[in-house]
């Protein structure tokens, strides 16, 4: 088993498509690549974090279509655009684990949040995973720890959650 993180697909935005300059023809052929890459990575017995913006919009049947068809074990933390459901509401769309605010493994030094979390951005060993700012820069001067996996930063497919500054490999569960 190991442990990814994926942020802010945005499946079904055609805004997404052209804010974030993402190289997608249109919903379909972006929604078909991200599951696909995602397919590609995460195994049966993974674990993904998803650090928030599943998508505008979301509908039950529509959020669990996308999840049925991808693998592993999916945890949320919830982003801006999924505030207007609650935890509950995505557990029934197909999460596995959902949680409305960042999380902080102490062990490992990590913290997954959707937003970059600035109070942290240069806090050696402590690394903050999180998306949110998608293209764009740092609106802050110390992140050096903040690590972003907004999808266009990863090649539209999930990373594997590591902190750099530990040097043992480990499997993460929160």
């Amino acid at each position: 088993m190991a442990t990814y993180v994926f942020s802010d697909p945005h499946f079904y935005s055609e805004n997404i498509i052209k804010n974030c300059h993402r190289p997608f023809a249109d919903i379909y052929e972006m929604n078909k690549t991200l599951i696909y890459n995602y397919n590609m990575i995460i195994k049966k017995h993974d674990v993904c974090y998803w650090l928030g913006d599943v998508m505008y919009g979301a509908t039950k049947d529509k959020v669990f279509n996308i999840l049925s068809r991808m693998r592993g074990r999916k945890y949320l933390i919830m982003g801006n655009h999924d505030r207007n459901h609650s935890e509950t509401w995505w557990l029934s769309c197909g999460f596995d684990k959902v949680f409305s605010h960042p999380i902080y493994d102490a062990e490992n030094y990590i913290l997954l949040s959707h937003e970059p979390l600035p109070e942290f951005g240069n806090n050696p060993p402590i690394v903050n995973y999180h998306g949110h700012i998608h293209i764009q820069d740092y609106d802050f001067l110390d992140h050096q720890q903040c690590i972003n996996v907004s999808v266009e930063k990863t090649g539209y497919k999930p990373v594997l959650l590591i902190n750099p500054y530990i040097s043992r490999s480990r499997s993460y569960s929160y």
